[in-house]
């Protein structure tokens, strides 16, 4: 996820309301907890990392019932998961993949709940972030089965797979290693994601 200003309100925000402002408003924010917070842009690698991906996706995943979005596809996590205080979370993930049939948010229709893959290009303002309460968060949806994180510093990718007792195992992947993500049966090569982008350090 691109980097995030501070909170946008300090009041918190109800999800009807922070719907109708996100289809007014040109700029994204994430809602977390009540609390709206304005996703500023990415780096130039953040953004070839972002678009590399994409590309790697939309062509592995052609004539298949599964599809690529980018950052600008809203993931809510209302209808599967609820913080303790009942308050819901909308994210903007840097890209996702999503199965037929695609899952509408009951709250919006502009809004999937269903995602299978999620991709985060990890920054330093958001990786903590990242790696922990969101990812918790992202645990919680059902369909979600693969969760990568990007590094923009180095060649790195780490892979979070859901098993079949609801736990997760990380793998790393380096220059030179190809990820398999077997739910949507494909595979992505790191260094075609990079290429261009970063060189492996020797």
């Amino acid at each position: 996820m691109c980097a995030m200003a501070g909170p946008a309100s300090r009041e918190p925000v109800s999800v009807a309301a922070y719907l109708a402002e996100e289809r007014a408003r040109a700029e994204k924010h994430v809602l977390w907890d009540g609390e709206t917070f304005a996703m500023a842009g990415g780096t130039p690698t953040h953004n070839l990392l972002v678009a590399a991906i994409l590309r790697e996706l939309g062509v592995r995943l052609r004539g298949r019932p599964c599809q690529p979005y980018g950052s600008d596809q809203r993931i809510g996590m209302a209808a599967l998961l609820r913080s303790r205080s009942g308050a819901r979370r909308y994210v903007y993930p840097d890209a996702s993949v999503i199965c037929k049939p695609t899952e509408l948010d009951p709250e919006d229709p502009d809004t999937i709940v269903n995602p299978t893959l999620v991709v985060e290009v990890l920054s330093e303002s958001t990786e903590a972030f990242d790696r922990g309460e969101k990812f918790v968060a992202y645990r919680g949806v059902r369909s979600l089965s693969d969760y990568l994180l990007v590094s923009q510093a180095s060649v790195r990718i780490e892979h979070y797979v859901r098993q079949d007792d609801a736990g997760w195992v990380l793998r790393t992947y380096g220059p030179g290693q190809t990820i398999v993500v077997r739910s949507l049966g494909i595979e992505l090569p790191v260094d075609d994601i990079y290429e261009g982008v970063l060189e492996p350090q020797s």
